[in-house]
């Protein structure tokens, strides 16, 4: 090692530096690209850049930990309507028709008299 020291020494100091590359700016991602970005404004994406744990439920039931792009707690398969025996295939049919019929909702009774107020706005 120190004969390697001495010999640098003894070459000029511009081919010492010019060997070794040297970083001249301290930040090297672009100004646009940085995470004080995210500060101002929330990062505008498609696309998550990370997966999340995710709990799947099957058909069946059962249940397996995935990684999924969305930040969801649960995700379940839809079920295969053309695979059900056709009781089964009633029954789901008439739960969603019952979701899809609006609910009627009931009319209130109105006892409010205009005229017992008139007084509070008229001018005496």
């Amino acid at each position: 090692m120190a004969a390697i020291s001495n010999l640098l020494g003894l070459l000029p100091q511009c081919m010492v530096t010019g060997a070794i590359p040297v970083c001249r700016c301290l930040h090297t991602s672009a100004w646009w690209a940085n995470s004080s970005r995210a500060l101002l404004t929330r990062v505008h994406r498609q696309a998550y850049a990370r997966l999340y744990p995710v709990l799947l439920v099957k058909q069946d039931g059962s249940t397996i930990n995935i990684r999924y792009r969305e930040p969801r707690r649960i995700l379940a398969m839809p079920v295969d309507l053309d695979a059900l025996s056709p009781e089964e295939r009633r029954v789901r049919l008439r739960k969603r028709e019952a979701q899809l019929r609006e609910k009627e909702e009931p009319e209130l009774s109105d006892t409010f008299d205009l005229e017992q107020y008139k007084q509070f706005w008229t001018k005496k």
